[in-house]
């Protein structure tokens, strides 16, 4: 069973605006998820938690460094 939550609008937000170059590459390498997810972030619709969960400690990481 796959559980599919939506982002807080505040990570999405965060996400859309760091996303100068969308590029598969480029998201990927910048929060850790694909094409598709960014565009599902950018409809607002929800995502996968596992993915949610792997996203908000890449964007954690990266505001504590």
């Amino acid at each position: 069973m796959v559980v599919l939550i939506p982002l807080p609008p505040d990570i999405a937000d965060y996400v859309l605006q760091g996303c100068a170059v969308r590029t598969e590459q480029a998201v990927m390498d910048r929060f850790g998820i694909s094409y598709n997810t960014l565009r599902k972030i950018e409809r607002g619709e929800p995502i996968r938690a596992s993915v949610a969960q792997r996203l908000l400690a890449r964007i954690e990481e990266e505001q504590v460094s």
